[in-house]
């Protein structure tokens, strides 16, 4: 199972990768009876990676048309709607539309479906979009005023946030981009259907339990000294 520095989705800690989708992959293996190893790296290896090993699977992934057929899909995992951020201590006046956007400096993770979803609209890299190795690693130059909108849903960005004692009012979302899809766990074409059917049937289970609940709780809250900036 690959992932990337996705925090609080995916992240390392204490030479452990951890994280909410991270324990609901995790458990799904278990009540599945499937032996899963965990591995993280930088988004496009993870990907490559996933492609390339027919008994992989990546997670968080966003599920849209763009990659329906590339993958099996168990899901969803944890997720929220993204949006794109706004600093409210900027003085200028925020863009609401794509096209307004254009105008302006996103910042995206290298490979990451918000890049190619923002490159089909006409953006550019190196000229409205400004690549970053992990989303987490966009906030402190985005507070900083050298992006000028942040991609992130509400359940991430208050933990990133909180890493730089900031809160959820500092910001406020300007373009919806809930359209470009959730998060879900994407397994390789040529993993038997019977264990993807186990591992969905698995997290079903996971998601109707008070074990999920438990989770989103312990996960969703800001814990700067447990979440560290990198892995």
């Amino acid at each position: 199972m690959y992932t990337e520095h996705f925090p609080p989705y995916s992240f390392e800690q204490n030479q452990q990768i951890t994280g909410l989708n991270t324990e609901l992959v995790r458990r799904s293996c278990q009540i599945a009876k499937i032996q899963c190893e965990f591995r993280l790296l930088p988004w496009l290896r993870a990907y490559e990676a996933a492609q390339n090993d027919p008994k992989a699977g990546l997670y968080s992934t966003s599920r849209n048309p763009l990659r329906e057929d590339a993958f099996q899909w168990v899901g969803p995992l944890a997720h929220a709607s993204a949006n794109m951020y706004w600093l409210k201590s900027r003085p200028d006046a925020p863009p609401r539309t794509l096209e307004q956007a254009k105008q302006y400096i996103v910042a995206v993770a290298r490979g990451d479906v918000y890049e190619l979803y923002l490159q089909s609209m006409g953006f550019e890299v190196d000229v409205n979009l400004l690549r970053f190795n992990s989303k987490s690693d966009a906030v402190l130059p985005f507070l900083h005023g050298k992006v000028d909108l942040l991609i992130a849903s509400e359940l991430i960005l208050p933990v990133w946030l909180g890493q730089h004692q900031q809160q959820l009012s500092a910001v406020e979302a300007v373009i919806d981009l809930s359209a470009v899809g959730h998060n879900y766990l994407a397994l390789h074409p040529q993993l038997p259907l019977e264990q993807v059917q186990r591992l969905q049937q698995a997290l079903d289970q996971l998601k109707a339990s008070s074990e999920y609940q438990q989770l989103m709780q312990h996960f969703l809250q800001p814990k700067p000294s447990l979440i560290p900036a990198h892995p």
